[in-house]
């Protein structure tokens, strides 16, 4: 018993990797938890690389984004053609107008952008009901709106066309429609007297959400691969404004109807990527 506790005693005698015996069997050393050999020091220094080149190629392409393609500003003229929406007794449209806007396109790959549009457009909102069996009143009110469009732009074949670019998108907008005057319209009067007057009927400035889609197709300026010429649809879906003419706002009519326009915009314009 003594030269085996001398045995389990003497520490230099070990030998960490044989089993040894203290007289009650067989039992194999564990290494030290707190030291690490040197292959697991070996293995972390090549889990290190990895992520260090995940880190560079991140970089890479982040700066690629911005040095790619991937943005493109563009302006655009319009034309405005506006439907009649029917209610209470009440016709709405529009005349033709005018827009312009400005985009600004991020892409994320070849396919798929998102886009923001900010414009401006003018036209005459028109409002008629009949105020007996044989005459009707004819009210325009000249119109600025406000559009801020986001939308989502999926681009057609990328690569079967390097000049041809087809696209979709399908989005939404909030139209402000600001009055600026109220004009009332009459039958022809005889005598050259002026059949349209200006009237004050309190009309308010409106916003309205509006469901947008569209297409249409960018075309590469050949020689110059930064500049397009973009020729696009977008229709505009949303509720008639009625500038909260009505009872509640002191008026003796009403120019509500619950019914929903539809507005078809195309346009050009030109597209600079960078």
């Amino acid at each position: 018993m003594a030269r085996d506790r001398t045995a389990i005693l003497a520490p230099a005698s070990l030998d960490r990797n044989r089993p040894w015996s203290s007289g009650c069997g067989s039992l194999q050393a564990a290494p030290y938890p707190g030291r690490v050999s040197a292959s697991s020091r070996e293995r972390k220094r090549m889990l290190k690389k990895p992520f260090a080149a995940l880190l560079i190629l991140g970089s890479i392409s982040s700066i690629s984004v911005a040095q790619d393609g991937h943005f493109d500003a563009s302006a655009s003229a319009a034309t405005m053609f506006t439907s009649t929406a029917s209610g209470n007794g009440i016709s709405q449209s529009a005349t033709i107008g005018l827009s312009a806007f400005a985009s600004f396109r991020f892409k994320f790959n070849p396919h798929h952008s998102i886009v923001f549009s900010y414009g401006r457009m003018k036209n005459s909102q028109t409002y008629q009901a009949p105020i007996t069996p044989t005459a009707v009143y004819d009210i325009h009110i000249p119109t600025t709106i406000s559009d801020y469009n986001l939308a989502y732009m999926y681009t057609l074949f990328p690569d079967k066309s390097p000049r041809f670019k087809p696209f979709l998108l399908a989005g939404g907008s909030e139209l402000g429609f600001a009055p600026r005057s109220t004009w009332l319209f009459l039958p022809p009067l005889p005598h050259n007297i002026p059949d349209n007057i200006q009237i004050n009927v309190h009309a308010l400035k409106q916003w309205q959400l509006a469901l947008v889609y569209g297409g249409g197709v960018d075309y590469t300026i050949p020689h110059y691969s930064r500049f397009a010429i973009r020729v696009q649809y977008r229709g505009y879906l949303y509720s008639a404004p009625d500038f909260k003419v009505d009872a509640a706002h002191g008026n003796p009519f009403s120019l509500f109807t619950g019914g929903r326009s539809h507005m078809a915009e195309p346009s050009a314009g030109v597209v600079f990527r960078f």
